[in-house]
Order: structure tokens, then sequence, then C-alpha cells
């Protein structure tokens, strides 16, 4: 380990995440504690025993089904996972243990915390400060779980830098990072950044974002990449944007014209295969139709004009005969009136409308019954000369108002006979003129429907025509050649962008060095014959590389020496991990057991030696079928699962085989 000890970071003495114990209750109560499960800062195996062959058959033949993937689930559940899986498993336990729940001592950026969670969704837990379990049911609650998990998240993500990814500008959150440190078997180990299998990050983009978010959490995006990151971002935004107007500008046109076209086709009931204009003046075409047809539709407007005119003037005409009839009427009905009050001898009322009567030396229009003006009237001219004597002489000549009274009052039966003929006459007349007004509303609405017929056609072809004469113009041409070079001039900017990344790039941070040693250093430990590590963090597949070629075991090994080698860098104040790693069965991912072995006895190795003198500063949590090998056998096994039993099993007994699918 020489080698390797000169690389490790010594800033933090703890890790900033880390598991003391865990819990597991059937009821909310110490006498209902299922499973207890110590852990310790280093190396923890939970070892599931197979049974030597030949002493057990059927499900308690292998270590399989016993719990180990449920003991990472519980974990990663205490840590506020919020993939399907963990709801899943959740609603599995539930259906088990309707009243229980897990409870656990969680140390968080050197302090401890004591944290129950119930299988019910719908119960709150609690959190307390310290790691004291004794009644954790009937204590007050400091505070509920759901918050717990909130500021565990932003405590965890607070020290990642930059905070967001610099290509897209999505937050980097928690759940990226629990994806990474407690991996899904399901994925198998079958790359380093498969870290959750069919469920997806969130991520907007699968393949680029996640070596962003490790490269951020391990500290090696300075502020100056990533502001080239966040420019180069912003230019590829809006080179898209000025490839697409250039590609508009292009395709306008033809978008023009074939919406022109369409239109005429549209409102002409035109087939498709009719050519738009013929070669020859007398060729069918779809504009000698259209030209017929506007034609036609030009002429029965102005047919429709004139007889919109007639009917106007005729309504015209009538409605003013019809005035001078109502006219006539209202004198008819003033003499009527004027008759009656000088027959009731009525003298007030009579001088009343008496006085309305001598407005008649005002009327300009027709006599009917003499055919003259009423001004030249001789029976108009008398009335008011009479009725100009009786107001003049009302007050001394009584006898002279009497007698004009009695004049007046004979003549009432002749002036309700006319005032009845002239309102006959006005009905009659205000029924013609509805007739004549319905009339000329139709003939309006006709003229007004052959008029928009008659105008659509004239401006589709106008419209044609003025994309004929500007299509490929000075100004069409100039606006694309804008386009050009405003995406000439964004590429050479994004190139610019592109050479610093990669001088950047080039040469490579001390810490970036530093990892490569720490990886370089870990592989010759483990494949002593000539093997060495490469650490390259821009690879979006392999960032960490063994140089041995034997297929899917060493792509394995490249996965978990990847994620030791982090684990180990996470000692330095740069790198932002948690210091806490769970794998879950690698051996599961087709390695040999051999080699299995021998990671195994390297991570026992380096605690030993390494970290003889102090705790380690990293928690690494491991679950195996694979007999630890004997440098791990003592206080590394935290737990053994035994198929052979129920009483070695996580949960004491099985749920059944359609559970036992989903809790391995």
């Amino acid at each position: 380990m020489d080698d390797l000890i000169p690389h490790l970071p010594k800033d933090r003495n703890s890790p900033r995440l880390w598991f003391e114990r865990l819990l597991v209750f059937s009821e909310p109560s110490a006498e209902k504690i299922v499973q207890d499960v110590p852990f310790r800062r280093g190396v923890n195996v939970v070892w599931a025993k197979e049974p030597a062959a030949g002493r057990a058959k059927g499900l308690h033949a292998a270590g399989h089904g016993v719990g180990k993937t449920s003991l990472c689930l519980l974990l990663r559940f205490c840590m506020g996972d919020p993939s399907k899986a963990v709801a899943e498993f959740r609603d599995e336990l539930f259906g088990e243990f309707p009243k229980g729940g897990v409870a656990a001592v969680v140390h968080v950026e050197g302090e401890p915390f004591t944290l129950v969670r119930y299988f019910n969704s719908h119960k709150d837990g609690g959190a307390f400060a310290g790691n004291d379990t004794d009644d954790i049911w009937s204590r007050d609650v400091e505070s509920s779980d759901r918050d717990f998990l909130k500021k565990l998240a932003s405590d965890m993500m607070r020290p990642v830098s930059p905070s967001a990814i610099p290509d897209t500008g999505q937050t980097i959150e928690w759940r990226h990072v629990l994806a990474w440190i407690s991996r899904d078997q399901g994925s198998r180990f079958k790359s380093f950044f498969a870290w959750r299998e069919g469920e997806g990050l969130g991520l907007q983009r699968s393949r680029q974002d996640p070596p962003l978010v490790m490269r951020a959490v391990l500290g090696l995006v300075d502020e100056n990449e990533s502001n080239l990151m966040n420019q180069g971002a912003t230019l590829e935004a809006s080179l898209a944007q000025a490839v697409q107007k250039e590609e508009e500008l292009h395709r306008e046109p033809t978008l023009i014209k074939r919406r022109i076209e369409s239109n005429l086709r549209a409102m002409g009931s035109l087939p498709d295969e009719l050519p738009i204009r013929a070669d020859d003046l007398f060729g069918d075409s779809v504009q000698q139709r259209i030209k017929v047809a506007s034609e036609d539709a030009a002429e029965r407007l102005a047919q429709w004009e004139l007889k919109q005119d007639k009917a106007d003037q005729d309504l015209a005409e009538f409605r003013a005969e019809l005035k001078l009839r109502q006219g006539e009427c209202e004198r008819a009905e003033a003499e009527y009136n004027f008759a009656e009050a000088a027959q009731r001898g009525d003298e007030q009322a009579y001088s009343s409308i008496g006085a309305k009567l001598l407005q008649l030396k005002g009327l300009t229009s027709h006599c009917e019954e003499g055919n003259i003006p009423f001004s030249q009237c001789s029976y108009v001219n008398a009335e008011i000369k009479k009725l100009e004597q009786a107001s003049l002489l009302d007050h001394r000549d009584k006898k002279n108002l009497q007698k004009a009274m009695a004049e007046s009052a004979s003549r009432a039966v002749t002036a309700l006979a006319r005032k009845d003929e002239l309102k006959s006459k006005i009905q009659e007349l205000e029924r013609q003129e509805a007739v004549l007004k319905s009339a000329q509303n139709k003939v309006r609405l006709a003229r007004r429907t052959t008029e928009v017929e008659a105008s659509k056609w004239p401006s589709l072809l106008e419209e044609l025509a003025r994309w004929d004469s500007s299509s490929g113009s000075e100004n069409t041409q100039a606006d694309i050649e804008s386009a050009q070079a405003e995406i000439a001039s964004i590429e050479r900017e994004l190139a610019g962008i592109r050479t610093k990344l990669a001088l950047l790039h080039q040469g490579r941070s001390s810490h970036e060095k530093s990892l490569a040693e720490i990886t370089d250093s870990l592989t010759k430990r483990l494949l002593p014959d000539g093997a060495f590590g490469l650490f390259d963090p821009r690879d979006e597949d392999r960032p960490f590389r063994l140089s041995m070629r034997g297929g899917e075991a060493y792509r394995v090994l490249e996965v978990l020496l990847g994620d030791v080698a982090c684990m180990l860098d996470s000692a330095g104040s740069r790198n932002s991990l948690p210091g806490l790693l769970i794998h879950d069965c690698p051996r599961e991912a087709d390695m040999s057991v051999g080699l299995y072995e021998n990671f195994l006895s390297l991570m026992g190795t380096l605690e030993k030696e390494e970290f003889a003198e102090r705790i380690p500063p990293f928690q690494y949590i491991v679950t195996t079928t694979t007999p630890p090998p004997a440098n791990l056998r003592d206080d590394a096994v935290c737990l053994e699962l035994d198929p052979s039993s129920a009483k070695g099993l996580l949960f004491g007994r099985r749920f059944g085989s359609e559970q036992q699918t989903v809790l391995n």
C-alpha cells in the first residue's frame, strides 16, 4: 500500500454521512424489534451464507432471498431515496408489517441523529438528535422524518459546485448522488454510469449528464470551465435558432406558394393535377378557371348592386308617402278631437285643440280632397279663419264662440270617418313597408355574399403575383445572407469556446491527477501482473479503465475500483461525496469468485494498513454470498444471513413467492 497511501487525502476525519445502527421493528416497541444491525466506519460486510452442498434443499439451499437487497433498500429508504423500487418495497413491507418501520442512527456532518420511519406511507415518523434509541417511539418528536430528509439532502448538496449542470442549467439533486453511491442491483454494475435500472434519474440527457454530475460532485469542474460550458451551451442554442431561421427563409417562399395554391384549389374545388398556369393563352388551368369564376362573380355582383339600388329607392319613396299619410292622419285626429270638444261644449279643450289646428298654416304638403296645396285649400283656410275669430272674440263675444263651436260640432261625424279611413290606409302602408324592408335586407345579404366571393379570387391571385415578383428578390436574398452571416459569427465564437475548453482539459488539475493515481495504485495492488488503471473524467462511458482485457468481469471491476477510488478521495475538501458507498452483491454481476475475493481482501488490507491508527473516513457497505476473506472475518462482518432457518433471515421469516422476487 506504500504506493497508495501518499495519494490519499486527509482533510476529513470522518464521512459526511454514515450509518451507526439499523433497527427493523414490526410494531413501535422495543419488544417488537425484528432485526438490529450495527455498522461501523470502514468496511461493513453483509454475508448471506450458502449451505454446504447437499445439506439443504429448496429455498434453504442458497444465499438468495434472505434479505441482502432488502437491507440496501432499507438504507436507501432512510436516506430519502424517491425511486420506484424503494416505494414498491415500502408497500410490500407495509403489507407484512402494517404497524412496522425502521429506525436508523445516522451521522450527518459529524452529528448523530436517530431517524424513525414507518412502512405506512401515511404515517409520519420522526427524527431526534443523538444516537439513543431507547424509547424512541414514546419521545416527543423534534422534527418529522420528511423535514429531516429534506435537511439531509440540503446538507449533502451544499458543497457541490457547480450546483447545476453547466450545459443545461438543470439542478444537481441529492437523488442523483444517492443513485451513484447506492447502485441499484438491477443495473448489475454493467457500466460506471448505470446507476438505476429502468427508472432513470430525471436527468435531461441520459448520456452526457451523469459524467457532469460525477465531475461536479468530485470537484473536478472549476469556475472557468463551468463558465465556458455555460457560454458554449448558450451559443449552441443561438446557433440552432439561427440555422432554423435560415432554413425557414429558404423554405418560406415554397410554403407561401403552396398555401396560396392550396387555397386557390380549395375555393374553386379544383383538382390537384390541374396546373396553376397554362403554357398557352387558352389552356385549362387554375388561373384560367378562377379568372372565369371571378368575372362571373363580378357580373353577378353588378346585378345585385342594381337590385339593391332599386330596393333602396323604392323603400325611400314609399317612406315619403307614408310620412305624408301620417301627417294627414294626425290632422284628421286633431279635427275630430276639435269637433268632439265643441260637441261637449268644452271651451277649454276647444281652444287648446284649436291652437294645434292653427299649425295647419305652416303645412306645405298636398290636400288630397282638393288636390291642391294645403295653403290654397278653401276648407283649410275657412277653418283657420273661424278658429282665429273664435279665439280673438272668446272673452268679448261669447255668442260668436258658441256659434263657431256649434258649426264645428256639426262636422264630428265627417271628421271621425275621415280619421278612421286614414288610419286604415296607414296600417296597410306599414305592412307594405315591412315587406319592402325585408326584400331590401335579402338583396343586401345576397350582394355582400357575392361581393365576398368576387373579392376572394383577385386577392389570392394578387398574392400569388406578389410572391412571384418577390421570390428570389434582393430583399429576400439579403435576409438569407444576413442569417448566414449570423451563423458564421456564432460558429466562430463557439469554436473559440471549444478550443479554450480543449486546452483547459489538456492541463489536468492536481485533483484529477490524484484520483488517477489512486485508481492506478488500487489496480496495481489488485492486479500486480503489470496491470494499470486510468481515469478520464470526461469519458461518457468508462471514466475508470483497467488495462486488462478479461470480458465482463473486468468491466465490473472497473466500476468497483472507480467507486472505491472516489470514496477514498472523499476525505479531501474538494470532493463532495458523502463518504458512504453501498454495493449490493457485485459478484452477481458475473465476477469470478477469486477476483471478487481479492477485491474484498484489498478493502480489508486497505483499512488495516492505511487506517490502523485512526478510524477510516469512509463507510463501505457490501453484501455478498461469497465468504469474506480472513482479514474481513472479524469486525467487518456486521450481519450474517442464513437461508437454512427463519432466524437467519433479515425479517425473521419469508414473505411468500411473490414478495420473494421483490425482496431478493
